[in-house]
C-alpha cells in the first residue's frame, strides 16, 4: 500500500517526512487521457479506495477501461486514512478496514472496520455495519474458504482473526489472535501492513514495510483452528523473500505461482516466480519500472491474467494501470504491449486500496 497513514503517524514527523512522497500526489493536477468519458460494460468490476474523495469507487468492465472512465457507483467512508478494500464476490460483501487515522495525539483509538453487504445494490450509502477495532493497520485479507477476516493492527505483529466474516456486526469480536513471527526489522518493527493469501493452499504472504515479505505455510488451517479453538496462537514464517526496499502492495498468481511485490522507495513491482518456495535475496531479475510513485495497491485478475495496480502520480494525477500478461511483463511500465490505464472523470484519485471482481 501506499504507506498508509496509520504508520505515519506513529512515527510523527519523522515518519511523515519519510513518507511524504506518496502523499505529494493531491495538489496534482487531473489527467487528460484518451477516449473521452465513457462507462464501460463488462463483467468485471475494480473497487478503488480514494482518499480525498473519502469513498471506494466502483467502475464496470475494469479489463477494458482506459482513458476517462465514469463510475457506476461510489460508497462513502467518511476515512482519510489507505486502507485497502476487500471483496467477497461469493457474499457480494466488502470490507474496509481503516488505517490509524491522523492524530496530533498519542494514544489508541477506535478505528473501526466498515462493512458493505449486497454491495453491487448500493450507491452513496453508508456502510450497514461499523465493526469496532483498535490501531488499525489498515491490512486486511479475507479467506473464502472459512470464511474468515484476518485483520493486522499497527501496535505489533498481530492478526486479530474474525469467524463468518461476512455476517460481522457492530458487536463482532476476535474469535482468536495470530501473533506473526517476522524476522525483518522495519521502521517500527516487524508487522504486517500487506498480506495476501493462496486460498488454495492456504499460504499467507505477508510484508512489513521494511525489507522483507515474510511466508507463512499452512497459515489457513492454523488460523482457523484457532479461531474455533479461540486460542491464541504465535505462528513463525516458514521463508522470507529478503532484499527488499519497502515491498508494500501485492497481488498473487495461484497459476503461476507468481508473487507481484510493490517496493515503495524503488517505483516498481518485483516479479518473484515460484514464490511458494523462495527463500533468501529477490535478485530483482524481473522488475517493472517507470511507476510514477508507489506504486500502492495492487490486484490480479486470474481470469483474464491482468494486473490492475494504483499508481497515484500515474501521468499528471492517480489512475489505475491494467497490464496484460503480467508474468512476463518487465521494463518501463509504459512499453508494456497492450498496456491500459483508466481515471476517474470526478475526481483525481489518489489513496491505496484496489479490489477486482471478475463475475460481474
Amino acid at each position: 500500500m501506499s504507506p498508509k497513514l496509520g504508520i505515519t503517524v506513529m512515527v510523527a514527523c519523522c515518519g511523515i517526512a519519510l513518507f511524504n512522497s506518496s502523499c505529494s500526489n493531491y495538489a496534482a493536477p487531473r489527467p487528460v487521457p484518451s477516449p473521452t468519458p465513457a462507462s464501460s460494460a463488462g463483467p468485471d468490476r475494480v473497487y478503488v479506495q480514494d482518499t480525498g474523495s473519502k469513498t471506494i469507487r466502483v467502475y464496470k468492465g475494469g479489463s477494458t477501461n482506459n482513458g476517462l472512465v465514469v463510475p457506476i457507483a461510489s460508497l462513502p467512508t467518511s476515512d482519510g486514512s489507505q486502507p485497502d478494500v476487500v471483496y467477497s464476490p461469493t457474499f457480494d460483501v466488502l470490507w474496509f478496514p481503516s488505517a490509524y487515522p491522523l492524530q496530533t495525539f498519542s494514544g489508541p483509538l477506535p478505528t473501526p472496520i466498515r462493512v458493505w453487504t449486497a454491495t453491487t445494490t448500493k450507491n452513496n450509502v453508508n456502510p450497514d455495519q461499523l465493526v469496532p477495532f483498535i490501531d488499525g493497520a489498515g491490512a486486511a485479507v479475507y479467506d473464502s474458504v472459512n470464511d474468515l477476516l484476518y485483520v493486522a493492527t499497527i501496535d505489533g505483529p498481530t492478526l486479530a482473526i474474525y469467524s463468518s466474516a461476512h455476517l460481522m456486526t457492530s458487536t463482532s469480536t476476535p474469535a482468536a489472535i495470530i501473533t506473526l513471527v517476522i524476522t525483518d526489522g522495519s521502521i517500527l518493527g516487524p508487522r504486517p501492513i500487506e498480506m495476501v493469501l493462496d486460498t488454495a493452499t492456504g499460504r499467507l504472504f505477508a510484508s512489513d514495510l521494511g525489507a522483507v515479505v515474510a511466508t507463512f505455510d499452512n497459515f489457513a488451517a492454523t488460523a482457523a483452528a484457532a479461531a474455533a479453538s479461540h486460542t491464541n496462537v504465535t505462528v513463525p514464517a516458514n521463508r522470507e523473500i529478503a532484499g527488499l526496499n519497502q515491498p508494500d502492495g501485492m497481488a498473487y498468481s495461484p497459476a503461476n505461482d507468481i508473487l507481484y511485490i510493490g517496493e515503495h522507495n524503488f517505483r516498481q513491482i518485483d516479479v518473484i516466480h515460484g514464490a511458494s518456495t523462495f527463500n533468501g535475496p529477490a535478485g530483482h531479475s524481473q522488475v517493472i519500472t517507470g511507476f510514477g510513485s508507489g506504486p500502492s495497491g495492487i490486484a490480479f485478475d486470474a481470469t483474464r491474467d491482468l494486473l490492475f495496480v494504483y499508481d497515484p502520480n500515474n501521468g499528471a494525477g492517480g489512475g489505475i494501470d491494467v497490464l496484460p500478461a503480467p508474468e512476463v511483463a518487465t521494463g518501463n511500465v509504459n512499453n508494456i504491449p497492450n498496456k491500459r490505464a483508466f481515471f476517474d472523470n470526478q475526481v483525481p484519485l489518489s489513496g491505496f486500496g484496489v479490489a477486482v471482481d471478475t463475475t460481474r
